[in-house]
Protein backbone atom coordinates (compact mmCIF):
# COMPACT_ATOMS: atom_id res chain seq x y z
CA UNK A 1 0.00 0.00 0.00
CA UNK A 2 2.84 2.45 0.84
CA UNK A 3 4.83 1.62 -2.08
CA UNK A 4 1.68 2.16 -4.07
CA UNK A 5 1.20 5.85 -2.83
CA UNK A 6 4.84 6.64 -3.24
CA UNK A 7 4.45 5.23 -6.96
CA UNK A 8 1.41 7.76 -6.84
CA UNK A 9 3.62 10.91 -5.64
CA UNK A 10 6.34 10.15 -7.41
CA UNK A 11 4.35 10.00 -10.76
CA UNK A 12 2.68 13.82 -9.76
CA UNK A 13 6.31 14.96 -9.14
CA UNK A 14 7.19 13.73 -12.89
CA UNK A 15 4.20 15.27 -14.41
CA UNK A 16 4.84 19.00 -12.38
CA UNK A 17 8.35 18.79 -13.55
CA UNK A 18 7.67 17.78 -17.26
CA UNK A 19 4.32 19.66 -17.30
CA UNK A 20 2.97 23.28 -18.75
CA UNK A 21 1.50 25.69 -16.19
CA UNK A 22 -1.92 24.38 -17.49
CA UNK A 23 -1.15 21.41 -15.28
CA UNK A 24 -0.94 23.00 -11.73
CA UNK A 25 -4.51 23.45 -11.28
CA UNK A 26 -4.78 19.70 -11.18
CA UNK A 27 -2.38 19.09 -9.31
CA UNK A 28 -4.23 21.23 -7.15
CA UNK A 29 -7.18 18.54 -7.46
CA UNK A 30 -5.30 16.06 -6.56
CA UNK A 31 -3.55 17.85 -3.22
CA UNK A 32 -7.30 18.22 -1.86
CA UNK A 33 -8.45 14.66 -2.82
CA UNK A 34 -5.35 13.74 -0.73
CA UNK A 35 -5.56 16.17 1.91
CA UNK A 36 -8.34 13.77 4.07
CA UNK A 37 -6.47 10.55 4.04
CA UNK A 38 -3.16 11.33 3.01
CA UNK A 39 -2.44 15.09 4.60
CA UNK A 40 1.48 14.49 4.78
CA UNK A 41 1.58 13.25 0.98
CA UNK A 42 -0.75 16.50 -0.28
CA UNK A 43 1.24 18.47 2.12
CA UNK A 44 4.37 17.63 -0.27
CA UNK A 45 2.12 17.26 -3.18
CA UNK A 46 1.53 21.41 -2.06
CA UNK A 47 4.94 22.78 -1.32
CA UNK A 48 5.89 21.21 -4.80
CA UNK A 49 4.24 23.52 -6.83
CA UNK A 50 5.28 27.45 -7.46
CA UNK A 51 3.14 29.80 -6.27
CA UNK A 52 4.06 32.13 -9.10
CA UNK A 53 2.97 29.74 -11.62
CA UNK A 54 -0.35 30.19 -10.75
CA UNK A 55 -3.24 32.99 -11.40
CA UNK A 56 -4.72 34.43 -8.57
CA UNK A 57 -7.65 32.49 -7.81
CA UNK A 58 -5.84 29.39 -8.40
CA UNK A 59 -2.90 30.83 -6.04
CA UNK A 60 -5.59 31.64 -2.98
CA UNK A 61 -6.53 28.06 -3.12
CA UNK A 62 -2.58 26.72 -3.09
CA UNK A 63 -2.34 28.95 0.16
CA UNK A 64 -5.82 27.85 1.77
CA UNK A 65 -5.11 24.05 0.74
CA UNK A 66 -1.42 24.39 2.54
CA UNK A 67 -2.61 25.96 5.76
CA UNK A 68 -5.10 23.02 5.85
CA UNK A 69 -2.36 20.68 5.09
CA UNK A 70 -0.48 22.08 7.69
CA UNK A 71 -2.96 21.61 10.20
CA UNK A 72 -4.13 18.47 9.80
CA UNK A 73 -0.44 17.37 9.95
CA UNK A 74 -0.38 18.69 13.15
CA UNK A 75 1.93 21.92 12.05
CA UNK A 76 -1.20 24.49 13.50
CA UNK A 77 0.16 28.25 12.73
CA UNK A 78 0.25 30.76 15.30
CA UNK A 79 -2.15 32.51 14.38
CA UNK A 80 -4.99 33.09 11.75
CA UNK A 81 -3.55 36.28 9.54
CA UNK A 82 -2.64 33.69 6.40
CA UNK A 83 -6.11 32.89 5.87
CA UNK A 84 -7.80 36.47 6.30
CA UNK A 85 -6.81 37.75 2.92
CA UNK A 86 -7.65 34.23 1.00
CA UNK A 87 -10.87 35.05 2.46
CA UNK A 88 -11.40 38.15 1.80
CA UNK A 89 -10.64 37.08 -1.89
CA UNK A 90 -13.44 34.40 -2.17
CA UNK A 91 -15.68 36.53 -0.57
CA UNK A 92 -15.10 39.35 -3.23
CA UNK A 93 -15.16 37.26 -5.84
CA UNK A 94 -18.57 35.24 -4.97
CA UNK A 95 -17.07 31.88 -4.54
CA UNK A 96 -19.01 30.66 -1.56
CA UNK A 97 -17.66 27.39 -0.95
CA UNK A 98 -14.19 28.31 -0.55
CA UNK A 99 -14.78 30.82 1.70
CA UNK A 100 -17.07 28.64 3.62
CA UNK A 101 -13.61 26.12 3.47
CA UNK A 102 -10.89 29.14 4.76
CA UNK A 103 -13.77 30.01 7.48
CA UNK A 104 -13.37 26.18 8.63
CA UNK A 105 -9.78 26.18 9.09
CA UNK A 106 -9.62 29.76 10.46
CA UNK A 107 -11.65 28.54 13.47
CA UNK A 108 -10.12 24.94 13.77
CA UNK A 109 -6.83 27.58 14.42
CA UNK A 110 -8.48 30.09 16.71
CA UNK A 111 -9.17 26.85 18.72
CA UNK A 112 -5.83 25.39 19.12
CA UNK A 113 -4.97 24.22 22.45
CA UNK A 114 -8.91 25.12 23.43
CA UNK A 115 -7.73 28.95 23.07
CA UNK A 116 -10.05 31.40 21.87
CA UNK A 117 -13.48 29.38 22.39
CA UNK A 118 -15.80 32.14 21.41
CA UNK A 119 -14.40 33.82 18.49
CA UNK A 120 -13.59 30.53 17.12
CA UNK A 121 -17.35 28.94 17.54
CA UNK A 122 -18.34 32.49 15.74
CA UNK A 123 -16.19 31.92 13.33
CA UNK A 124 -17.48 28.23 12.74
CA UNK A 125 -21.24 29.89 12.83
CA UNK A 126 -20.16 31.55 10.38
CA UNK A 127 -18.94 28.51 8.22
CA UNK A 128 -22.12 26.69 8.97
CA UNK A 129 -24.42 29.42 6.80
CA UNK A 130 -21.81 29.77 3.94
CA UNK A 131 -22.03 25.74 3.61
CA UNK A 132 -25.99 25.77 3.97
CA UNK A 133 -25.63 28.61 1.54
CA UNK A 134 -23.09 26.34 -0.95
CA UNK A 135 -25.36 23.18 -0.20
CA UNK A 136 -22.41 21.72 0.51
CA UNK A 137 -23.32 18.45 3.51
CA UNK A 138 -20.14 16.80 3.83
CA UNK A 139 -18.22 20.42 4.96
CA UNK A 140 -21.55 21.13 6.78
CA UNK A 141 -21.03 18.08 9.12
CA UNK A 142 -17.32 18.28 9.62
CA UNK A 143 -18.70 22.30 10.46
CA UNK A 144 -21.32 20.56 13.21
CA UNK A 145 -18.71 18.00 14.55
CA UNK A 146 -16.27 20.85 15.36
CA UNK A 147 -18.73 23.11 16.78
CA UNK A 148 -20.15 20.57 19.02
CA UNK A 149 -16.22 19.88 20.00
CA UNK A 150 -16.45 23.23 21.36
CA UNK A 151 -19.44 23.34 23.71
CA UNK A 152 -18.18 19.89 25.04
CA UNK A 153 -14.62 21.22 26.15
CA UNK A 154 -15.86 23.99 27.65
CA UNK A 155 -18.30 21.40 29.50
CA UNK A 156 -21.33 22.83 27.60
CA UNK A 157 -22.86 18.94 26.83
CA UNK A 158 -26.51 19.67 25.94
CA UNK A 159 -25.31 21.86 23.42
CA UNK A 160 -23.04 19.50 22.52
CA UNK A 161 -25.19 16.25 22.23
CA UNK A 162 -27.49 18.40 19.67
CA UNK A 163 -24.93 19.65 17.30
CA UNK A 164 -23.67 15.42 17.86
CA UNK A 165 -26.54 14.48 16.47
CA UNK A 166 -26.91 16.39 13.20
CA UNK A 167 -23.09 15.64 12.11
CA UNK A 168 -23.60 11.96 12.81
CA UNK A 169 -27.02 11.76 10.67
CA UNK A 170 -25.05 14.02 7.63
CA UNK A 171 -21.85 11.65 8.38
CA UNK A 172 -23.90 8.77 7.77
CA UNK A 173 -25.91 10.39 4.85
CA UNK A 174 -22.74 11.32 2.72
CA UNK A 175 -20.91 7.95 3.86
CA UNK A 176 -17.76 9.89 5.02
CA UNK A 177 -16.01 6.92 7.53
CA UNK A 178 -13.84 10.07 9.10
CA UNK A 179 -16.58 12.29 10.07
CA UNK A 180 -18.52 9.15 11.95
CA UNK A 181 -15.31 7.89 13.78
CA UNK A 182 -14.66 11.60 15.17
CA UNK A 183 -18.67 11.66 16.26
CA UNK A 184 -18.38 8.27 17.84
CA UNK A 185 -15.52 8.92 19.83
CA UNK A 186 -16.88 12.32 21.02
CA UNK A 187 -20.10 11.17 21.86
CA UNK A 188 -18.60 7.96 23.88
CA UNK A 189 -16.73 10.52 25.89
CA UNK A 190 -19.92 13.00 26.34
CA UNK A 191 -21.70 9.59 27.95
CA UNK A 192 -18.29 9.28 29.82
CA UNK A 193 -18.87 12.38 31.40
CA UNK A 194 -23.12 11.77 31.59
CA UNK A 195 -22.07 9.40 34.97
CA UNK A 196 -21.54 5.26 35.32
CA UNK A 197 -24.86 4.52 34.01
CA UNK A 198 -23.34 5.61 30.72
CA UNK A 199 -20.52 3.72 30.77
CA UNK A 200 -21.82 0.24 28.67
CA UNK A 201 -23.19 2.57 26.04
CA UNK A 202 -19.88 4.31 25.84
CA UNK A 203 -17.76 1.00 25.30
CA UNK A 204 -20.42 -0.05 22.54
CA UNK A 205 -19.81 3.32 20.76
CA UNK A 206 -15.59 2.80 21.32
CA UNK A 207 -15.10 -0.26 20.17
CA UNK A 208 -17.47 0.19 17.48
CA UNK A 209 -15.11 2.97 16.40
CA UNK A 210 -11.83 1.17 17.11
CA UNK A 211 -12.75 -1.88 14.71
CA UNK A 212 -14.14 0.30 12.09
CA UNK A 213 -10.89 2.24 12.53
CA UNK A 214 -8.70 -0.76 11.95
CA UNK A 215 -10.80 -2.29 9.24
CA UNK A 216 -10.14 1.27 7.53
CA UNK A 217 -6.77 1.91 8.49
CA UNK A 218 -6.74 5.00 9.74
CA UNK A 219 -4.33 5.36 11.98
CA UNK A 220 -5.16 8.58 14.12
CA UNK A 221 -8.88 7.10 14.83
CA UNK A 222 -7.12 3.65 16.38
CA UNK A 223 -4.96 6.36 18.26
CA UNK A 224 -8.05 8.57 19.31
CA UNK A 225 -10.11 5.21 20.18
CA UNK A 226 -7.73 3.01 22.37
CA UNK A 227 -6.45 6.44 24.38
CA UNK A 228 -10.74 6.86 25.15
CA UNK A 229 -11.20 2.96 25.65
CA UNK A 230 -8.45 3.03 28.25
CA UNK A 231 -9.55 6.15 30.14
CA UNK A 232 -13.29 4.40 30.18
CA UNK A 233 -11.63 1.27 31.67
CA UNK A 234 -10.10 3.37 34.23
CA UNK A 235 -13.16 4.31 35.60
CA UNK A 236 -14.81 1.14 35.73
CA UNK A 237 -11.94 -0.23 37.73
CA UNK A 238 -10.96 -2.39 35.16
CA UNK A 239 -6.71 -2.10 35.31
CA UNK A 240 -6.09 -4.78 32.97
CA UNK A 241 -7.89 -3.83 29.81
CA UNK A 242 -7.09 -0.09 30.58
CA UNK A 243 -3.31 -1.21 30.27
CA UNK A 244 -4.02 -3.21 27.37
CA UNK A 245 -5.20 -0.08 25.35
CA UNK A 246 -3.36 2.51 26.74
CA UNK A 247 0.00 0.42 25.76
CA UNK A 248 -1.59 -0.39 22.48
CA UNK A 249 -1.90 3.53 22.11
CA UNK A 250 1.45 4.25 23.20
CA UNK A 251 2.47 1.83 20.29
CA UNK A 252 0.39 3.87 17.76
CA UNK A 253 1.71 7.13 18.50
CA UNK A 254 4.94 7.27 16.47
CA UNK A 255 5.85 11.18 17.88
CA UNK A 256 7.73 10.55 21.08
CA UNK A 257 6.77 13.78 21.58
CA UNK A 258 3.04 13.36 21.44
CA UNK A 259 3.07 10.36 23.37
CA UNK A 260 1.44 12.29 26.83
CA UNK A 261 -1.67 11.22 26.95
CA UNK A 262 -0.66 7.17 26.38
CA UNK A 263 2.01 7.64 28.86
CA UNK A 264 -0.48 9.24 31.56
CA UNK A 265 -3.48 6.64 31.10
CA UNK A 266 -0.48 4.01 31.74
CA UNK A 267 0.75 5.07 34.52
CA UNK A 268 -3.11 5.59 35.33
CA UNK A 269 -3.58 1.81 34.72
CA UNK A 270 -0.86 0.98 36.66
CA UNK A 271 -2.46 2.89 39.89
CA UNK A 272 -5.60 0.96 39.34
CA UNK A 273 -3.54 -2.18 39.63
CA UNK A 274 -1.48 -0.66 42.90
CA UNK A 275 1.93 -0.88 40.98
CA UNK A 276 2.44 2.20 42.53
CA UNK A 277 6.75 2.33 41.51
CA UNK A 278 5.39 1.98 37.45
CA UNK A 279 2.50 3.92 37.58
CA UNK A 280 5.13 7.11 39.53
CA UNK A 281 7.68 6.31 36.35
CA UNK A 282 4.80 6.78 33.68
CA UNK A 283 3.16 9.93 35.00
CA UNK A 284 6.78 11.85 35.99
CA UNK A 285 7.51 10.95 32.23
CA UNK A 286 4.08 12.41 31.62
CA UNK A 287 4.89 16.06 33.20
CA UNK A 288 8.32 15.66 31.67
CA UNK A 289 6.83 16.27 28.38
CA UNK A 290 5.28 19.53 28.86
CA UNK A 291 1.57 18.51 27.73
CA UNK A 292 -1.99 20.59 28.35
CA UNK A 293 -2.80 21.96 31.64
CA UNK A 294 -5.61 18.94 32.01
CA UNK A 295 -2.68 15.97 31.17
CA UNK A 296 -0.59 17.74 33.53
CA UNK A 297 -3.59 18.79 36.08
CA UNK A 298 -4.15 14.92 36.14
CA UNK A 299 -0.63 13.37 36.83
CA UNK A 300 -0.34 15.58 39.66
CA UNK A 301 -3.26 14.29 41.29
CA UNK A 302 -2.78 11.07 40.45
CA UNK A 303 1.12 11.37 41.80
CA UNK A 304 -0.34 12.84 44.94
CA UNK A 305 -2.71 10.08 45.83
CA UNK A 306 0.72 7.45 45.01
CA UNK A 307 3.12 10.12 47.47
CA UNK A 308 0.78 9.62 50.42
CA UNK A 309 -0.07 6.00 49.60
CA UNK A 310 3.60 5.59 50.02
CA UNK A 311 4.01 7.53 53.30
CA UNK A 312 5.64 10.58 51.82
CA UNK A 313 3.72 13.15 53.01
CA UNK A 314 6.56 15.87 51.77
CA UNK A 315 6.70 14.45 48.21
CA UNK A 316 2.47 14.35 48.30
CA UNK A 317 2.71 18.17 49.62
CA UNK A 318 4.93 19.25 46.62
CA UNK A 319 2.17 17.38 43.81
CA UNK A 320 -0.76 18.44 46.08
CA UNK A 321 0.86 22.21 45.28
CA UNK A 322 1.22 22.19 41.55
CA UNK A 323 -2.04 20.24 41.28
CA UNK A 324 -3.89 23.21 42.91
CA UNK A 325 -1.50 25.80 40.69
CA UNK A 326 -2.59 24.10 37.54
CA UNK A 327 -6.32 24.08 38.78
CA UNK A 328 -6.64 27.61 38.85
CA UNK A 329 -4.88 28.33 35.56
CA UNK A 330 -7.07 25.89 34.24
CA UNK A 331 -10.45 27.58 35.88
CA UNK A 332 -8.95 31.29 34.75
CA UNK A 333 -8.76 29.70 31.14
CA UNK A 334 -12.52 28.40 31.37
CA UNK A 335 -14.24 30.01 28.22
CA UNK A 336 -17.79 29.46 28.80
CA UNK A 337 -18.50 33.77 29.22
CA UNK A 338 -16.87 33.94 25.48
CA UNK A 339 -19.22 31.32 24.08
CA UNK A 340 -22.44 32.76 25.51
CA UNK A 341 -21.06 35.84 24.01
CA UNK A 342 -20.90 34.36 21.14
CA UNK A 343 -24.08 32.98 20.97
CA UNK A 344 -25.26 36.36 22.13
CA UNK A 345 -23.87 38.57 19.11
CA UNK A 346 -25.52 35.09 17.03
CA UNK A 347 -28.79 35.75 18.22
CA UNK A 348 -28.71 39.26 18.03
CA UNK A 349 -27.45 39.22 14.49
CA UNK A 350 -30.18 36.60 13.26
CA UNK A 351 -32.60 39.15 14.57
CA UNK A 352 -31.61 42.09 12.57
CA UNK A 353 -31.51 39.92 9.51
CA UNK A 354 -35.45 38.73 10.33
CA UNK A 355 -36.32 42.46 11.22
CA UNK A 356 -34.77 43.47 7.88
CA UNK A 357 -36.47 41.23 6.26
CA UNK A 358 -39.94 42.51 7.71
CA UNK A 359 -39.22 46.04 6.48
CA UNK A 360 -38.17 44.96 2.83
CA UNK A 361 -41.70 43.09 3.00
CA UNK A 362 -43.44 46.51 4.38
CA UNK A 363 -41.42 48.17 1.81
CA UNK A 364 -42.52 46.25 -0.91
CA UNK A 365 -46.16 46.51 0.52
CA UNK A 366 -45.98 49.89 0.44
CA UNK A 367 -44.34 50.32 -3.19
CA UNK A 368 -47.68 48.35 -3.80
CA UNK A 369 -49.97 50.37 -2.62
CA UNK A 370 -48.87 53.48 -3.66
CA UNK A 371 -48.44 52.24 -6.98
CA UNK A 372 -52.29 51.19 -6.85
CA UNK A 373 -53.14 54.84 -5.72
CA UNK A 374 -51.33 55.95 -8.90
CA UNK A 375 -53.10 53.75 -11.04
CA UNK A 376 -56.52 54.54 -9.57
CA UNK A 377 -56.19 58.47 -9.53
CA UNK A 378 -54.71 58.06 -13.17
CA UNK A 379 -57.96 56.08 -13.58
CA UNK A 380 -59.91 59.60 -12.36
CA UNK A 381 -58.36 61.52 -14.01
CA UNK A 382 -58.81 59.68 -17.70
CA UNK A 383 -62.77 59.31 -16.57
CA UNK A 384 -63.22 62.68 -15.47
CA UNK A 385 -61.89 63.91 -18.65
CA UNK A 386 -64.20 61.42 -20.50
CA UNK A 387 -67.44 62.72 -18.44
CA UNK A 388 -65.87 66.24 -19.79
CA UNK A 389 -66.21 65.42 -23.25
CA UNK A 390 -69.49 64.26 -23.14
CA UNK A 391 -70.80 67.18 -21.52
CA UNK A 392 -69.05 68.97 -24.25
CA UNK A 393 -70.95 67.08 -26.89
CA UNK A 394 -74.27 67.86 -24.78
CA UNK A 395 -73.60 71.28 -24.40
CA UNK A 396 -72.93 70.92 -28.32
CA UNK A 397 -76.68 70.01 -28.86
CA UNK A 398 -78.12 71.78 -26.37
CA UNK A 399 -76.72 74.95 -28.32
CA UNK A 400 -78.21 73.83 -31.82
CA UNK A 401 -81.61 73.08 -30.19
CA UNK A 402 -81.46 76.56 -28.24
CA UNK A 403 -80.65 79.04 -31.84
CA UNK A 404 -83.49 77.03 -33.23
CA UNK A 405 -85.81 77.89 -31.25
CA UNK A 406 -84.79 81.52 -31.27
CA UNK A 407 -85.30 82.00 -35.02
CA UNK A 408 -86.48 85.60 -35.40
CA UNK A 409 -90.25 85.48 -37.65
CA UNK A 410 -90.57 88.77 -39.13
CA UNK A 411 -93.48 89.77 -37.80
CA UNK A 412 -92.48 89.99 -33.88
CA UNK A 413 -90.67 92.55 -32.26
CA UNK A 414 -87.25 92.23 -31.64
CA UNK A 415 -88.35 93.37 -27.91
CA UNK A 416 -90.43 90.34 -27.23
CA UNK A 417 -88.08 87.57 -28.93
CA UNK A 418 -84.77 88.62 -27.01
CA UNK A 419 -83.93 86.07 -24.15
CA UNK A 420 -80.80 86.98 -22.01
CA UNK A 421 -78.11 84.39 -22.30
CA UNK A 422 -78.86 83.30 -18.83
CA UNK A 423 -82.11 82.25 -19.82
CA UNK A 424 -82.83 78.74 -19.99
CA UNK A 425 -85.63 77.01 -21.97
CA UNK A 426 -87.76 75.21 -20.09
CA UNK A 427 -87.04 70.95 -20.73
CA UNK A 428 -90.32 69.46 -20.89
CA UNK A 429 -89.50 65.31 -20.48
CA UNK A 430 -90.43 62.83 -23.14
CA UNK A 431 -93.20 60.96 -21.93
CA UNK A 432 -95.31 60.66 -18.47
CA UNK A 433 -93.70 59.12 -16.07
CA UNK A 434 -96.75 58.93 -13.69
CA UNK A 435 -98.02 56.59 -17.11
CA UNK A 436 -94.27 54.46 -17.33
CA UNK A 437 -95.28 53.38 -13.21
CA UNK A 438 -98.94 52.93 -13.79
CA UNK A 439 -98.11 50.35 -16.68
CA UNK A 440 -95.30 48.74 -14.77
CA UNK A 441 -97.78 48.16 -11.82
CA UNK A 442 -99.99 45.81 -14.18
CA UNK A 443 -97.34 43.51 -14.51
CA UNK A 444 -95.82 40.34 -12.76
CA UNK A 445 -93.00 41.77 -12.12
CA UNK A 446 -94.16 44.86 -9.78
CA UNK A 447 -96.50 42.42 -8.20
CA UNK A 448 -93.21 40.61 -7.41
CA UNK A 449 -91.54 43.19 -5.92
CA UNK A 450 -94.85 44.09 -3.61
CA UNK A 451 -94.49 40.69 -2.19
CA UNK A 452 -90.67 40.73 -0.98
CA UNK A 453 -91.10 44.72 0.14
CA UNK A 454 -94.09 43.30 2.36
CA UNK A 455 -92.75 40.20 3.40
CA UNK A 456 -89.94 42.09 4.20
CA UNK A 457 -91.44 44.36 6.29
CA UNK A 458 -93.38 41.79 8.23
CA UNK A 459 -91.51 39.15 9.10
CA UNK A 460 -87.43 40.94 8.35
CA UNK A 461 -86.23 38.06 5.85
CA UNK A 462 -86.84 37.09 2.41
CA UNK A 463 -89.18 34.49 0.77
CA UNK A 464 -88.38 35.57 -2.80
CA UNK A 465 -85.63 37.74 -4.07
CA UNK A 466 -85.24 40.19 -6.80
CA UNK A 467 -82.28 38.74 -8.70
CA UNK A 468 -80.40 40.20 -11.84
CA UNK A 469 -82.38 38.65 -14.57
CA UNK A 470 -85.68 40.44 -12.43
CA UNK A 471 -83.54 44.15 -12.86
CA UNK A 472 -82.71 43.14 -16.35
CA UNK A 473 -86.46 42.28 -17.24
CA UNK A 474 -86.87 45.82 -15.56
CA UNK A 475 -84.89 47.22 -18.06
CA UNK A 476 -86.32 45.77 -20.52
CA UNK A 477 -89.78 46.86 -20.04
CA UNK A 478 -88.62 50.42 -19.06
CA UNK A 479 -87.27 50.41 -22.73
CA UNK A 480 -90.55 49.59 -24.20
CA UNK A 481 -93.33 51.42 -22.29
CA UNK A 482 -91.15 54.32 -22.32
CA UNK A 483 -90.21 54.46 -26.03
CA UNK A 484 -86.49 53.49 -26.12
CA UNK A 485 -85.77 55.73 -22.50
CA UNK A 486 -82.84 53.44 -21.65
CA UNK A 487 -81.37 53.34 -25.26
CA UNK A 488 -81.08 57.01 -24.69
CA UNK A 489 -79.92 57.06 -21.54
CA UNK A 490 -76.88 54.79 -22.85
CA UNK A 491 -75.99 57.38 -25.57
CA UNK A 492 -75.91 60.11 -22.63
CA UNK A 493 -74.33 58.65 -19.87
CA UNK A 494 -71.65 55.71 -20.20
CA UNK A 495 -72.74 54.07 -17.48
CA UNK A 496 -72.62 50.28 -16.72
CA UNK A 497 -74.92 47.60 -16.89
CA UNK A 498 -75.50 47.26 -12.98
CA UNK A 499 -75.38 51.04 -12.52
CA UNK A 500 -78.33 50.93 -15.34
CA UNK A 501 -80.34 47.77 -13.33
CA UNK A 502 -80.07 50.82 -10.39
CA UNK A 503 -81.09 53.59 -11.91
CA UNK A 504 -84.29 51.25 -13.24
CA UNK A 505 -85.41 50.29 -9.87
CA UNK A 506 -85.98 54.48 -9.61
CA UNK A 507 -88.01 54.67 -12.07
CA UNK A 508 -90.16 52.82 -10.19
CA UNK A 509 -91.48 55.39 -7.68
CA UNK A 510 -90.00 53.19 -4.95
CA UNK A 511 -88.41 54.48 -1.83
CA UNK A 512 -84.75 54.52 -0.46
CA UNK A 513 -85.22 52.03 2.16
CA UNK A 514 -87.58 49.53 -0.36
CA UNK A 515 -84.78 49.53 -2.96
CA UNK A 516 -82.18 48.72 -0.58
CA UNK A 517 -84.81 45.50 0.41
CA UNK A 518 -84.77 44.93 -3.13
CA UNK A 519 -81.19 44.78 -3.51
CA UNK A 520 -80.61 43.25 0.11
CA UNK A 521 -78.57 45.73 0.97
CA UNK A 522 -78.57 48.55 4.11
CA UNK A 523 -79.79 52.24 2.98
CA UNK A 524 -75.74 53.48 3.76
CA UNK A 525 -74.79 51.42 0.44
CA UNK A 526 -78.04 52.55 -1.53
CA UNK A 527 -77.19 56.68 -0.97
CA UNK A 528 -73.34 56.30 -1.59
CA UNK A 529 -74.53 54.65 -5.35
CA UNK A 530 -77.02 57.26 -5.95
CA UNK A 531 -74.02 60.24 -4.97
CA UNK A 532 -71.57 58.00 -7.55
CA UNK A 533 -73.86 58.28 -10.30
CA UNK A 534 -74.67 60.97 -9.59
CA UNK A 535 -71.31 62.42 -10.97
CA UNK A 536 -71.94 61.47 -13.78
CA UNK A 537 -74.25 64.46 -14.49
CA UNK A 538 -72.39 67.62 -13.77
CA UNK A 539 -75.62 69.43 -14.02
CA UNK A 540 -77.32 67.53 -11.49
CA UNK A 541 -77.03 69.64 -8.11
CA UNK A 542 -78.21 68.60 -5.25
CA UNK A 543 -81.31 67.24 -6.92
CA UNK A 544 -82.05 62.93 -6.26
CA UNK A 545 -81.04 60.40 -8.43
CA UNK A 546 -84.87 60.15 -9.56
CA UNK A 547 -85.41 63.43 -10.48
CA UNK A 548 -82.54 63.77 -12.55
CA UNK A 549 -83.25 60.62 -14.59
CA UNK A 550 -86.78 61.78 -15.00
CA UNK A 551 -85.54 65.28 -16.61
CA UNK A 552 -83.39 63.46 -19.45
Amino acid sequence: MKLMHYLLLLLCLCCLSCGSRTDYPNLLVKADSLIDARPDSALTLLHSIPPSALEEGDRMRHRLLAVEAECRNGQMPANDSLLLPVIGYFHRTGDVFWEARGEYNRGCILYQDHRQAGQALHIFQRGKTLMEQCGNTWWLGRTYGRMAYIYHSQGMLSQADSLYSKAEQISVQVGDTVLWLEILERRSIYLIAKGEYYYKEAETLLLKAYRLANHKQLINHQKKSVLTLSQLYSYMQDGRRALQFAREAWRLESDTARRYMSSLLIGEAHYKLNHYDSAMVWLERTVACRPSLAVRSAAYMRLADIAEEQGNAEKALVYQKKYGQTENELASQSQVVDIRLAEQEQFHRQGAKRLWQVVKVCLVVIGGLLVCVVLLLGWRFKERKHLRKQMNILMGFWLQEHQRLLVVKPSVPDSEILLLPSDEPEVQPVFDFDELVGRLCETELYAKVTRIVSYYQSYDDYEEHFTVEDQSELLCLINRFADGFITHLKKQVSLSEKDLRFCGLHLLGLSVQDIAVLLEKDRSSVYKRQKRILRYFPDAGKKRLEDVLKRL
